[in-house]
Formats: C-alpha cells, sequence, structure tokens
C-alpha cells in the first residue's frame, strides 16, 4: 500500500501540469540465452489526444550482455509506425521509422533501500519517405533512476531522462515517477507516469500513463 501512496504523491506535481493525456501500452518477453547473454523482444502501442488516436506502434529486438552484477551494455533494432498526415490525399497514414541503438547500464545500491541506476543510450534513426531512407537526428540520451529496493512485490522509482541532439545541445527531459511489480517468478507489470519537457523554452508535452508487462524465460541448463 506504502507503493500506491508513494505513486501518487511524485504524479501530481506531472498530473497538474497535464495538457491531454496519452496511453502507452506494451509486452516485451526476455528469454536468458546463457548466464551473460539475453535476448529481448517488445511491442508497444501508444495512443493520443485523451488516448482517442493511435499516435504509432512498435516493434524491436535487442541482444543485451552482462559484464556483471553492476554493468550491462545491449544493442536493439525498432520498426516504428508512425501516424502522419498526407495533404495530397487529406488523410492520415502511418510512416516507417527505423531505430538503432546501444546502451550501456550501471546500477548501485547506495543504502540498503535506495538503489541508483545510470543508462547512457546513443540512438540513431532514420524514415522511409518516396526517395528511399533518410535520416531523421541521432540522440544521445542519459537516464538518472532512484528506486525503493525492497523485499515486497512493489518497486517505485522517479527517474530523469535527458535527450541531447547531436549537432544540436540537450533538448529535452522526460520526467518519470512509477513502480514496478512482480506478479510472479517470471511476471512483472511496470506502470508510471511520465512527461516531457523542453530545455529550451520550457514548453510540455501532454502527460503519458505507460503500461508494460514483462516475461522472463529461463535459459536450457546445460549438462555436465
Amino acid at each position: 500500500m506504502r507503493s500506491y501512496f508513494l505513486i501518487a504523491f511524485f504524479s501530481l506535481p506531472i498530473l497538474v501540469h497535464a495538457q491531454g493525456v496519452g496511453l502507452w501500452t506494451g509486452v516485451a518477453v526476455e528469454k536468458k540465452l546463457n548466464s551473460s547473454f539475453s535476448l529481448d523482444l517488445s511491442g508497444q502501442t501508444r495512443f493520443a489526444d485523451n488516448m482517442s488516436e493511435l499516435k504509432s506502434y512498435l516493434g524491436e529486438a535487442g541482444l543485451e550482455y552482462k559484464f556483471n552484477k553492476h554493468f550491462d551494455a545491449s544493442v536493439y533494432y525498432r520498426y516504428i509506425g508512425k501516424r502522419k498526415y498526407d495533404k495530397s490525399d487529406a488523410d492520415y497514414y502511418y510512416r516507417s521509422y527505423h531505430r538503432f541503438y546501444g546502451n550501456v547500464k550501471f546500477d548501485h545500491d547506495l543504502t540498503k533501500w535506495l538503489k541508483f541506476d545510470y543508462r547512457i543510450r546513443y540512438q540513431h534513426q532514420f524514415k522511409d519517405d518516396e526517395s528511399g531512407l533518410s535520416n531523421t537526428g541521432s540522440y544521445f540520451r542519459h537516464k538518472f533512476e532512484f528506486s525503493y529496493d525492497n523485499k515486497s512485490s512493489f518497486s517505485p522509482y522517479l527517474s530523469a531522462d535527458v535527450f541531447y541532439l547531436l549537432g544540436t545541445g540537450f533538448e529535452q527531459v522526460r520526467y518519470k515517477a512509477g513502480c514496478s511489480i512482480s506478479l510472479a517468478k517470471r511476471n512483472s507489470l511496470d506502470i508510471s507516469v511520465f512527461q516531457d519537457r523542453a530545455i529550451v523554452g520550457g514548453g510540455t508535452d501532454p502527460v503519458v500513463i505507460n503500461v508494460g508487462y514483462k516475461l522472463k524465460l529461463k535459459g536450457k541448463k546445460s549438462g555436465k
């Protein structure tokens, strides 16, 4: 119960400034290949305008390598279908985007109950148009997260994801408050609320509610 109160408390400042609500829902599967490598597959739908419009959908696949208890690295490919307006047809369609990104993550227990995570990501994206693939920009993203580490099934967290656009500079920050919920040994649910805020100009995007389900599959045990 304490976790629900923490989520509500930290989410209030974001919700107060809401200008419409979005909804992201997703499902992810993680397959452990061995003690170091794991394969990740996921899909997501993203709704905007008070959840009335499918703004985009995506699917991605990635490979993660765990160096030790505190460090890991991963590479991903993401396909995105993003809703666009075609002036010539006076109608909407979904344009294809292709994103490639890599992560390096570090985590450390600051106290018995407080955990710190840092992730740096480099991402590069292309879009499909009539002339073929074209570059839409490259980002470095620095994510800082603090979570309440405890023995219960609920782990609340707060995070800030800073976007740096190459050739331009720091562009926006994504503030998030959420909770990871362990449903069973290999099943978990992540519920969060976030909002993007521009660094220059201070503009904000609508609040987004994110709900994600994850299933972890164990790898086969090697025989002796």
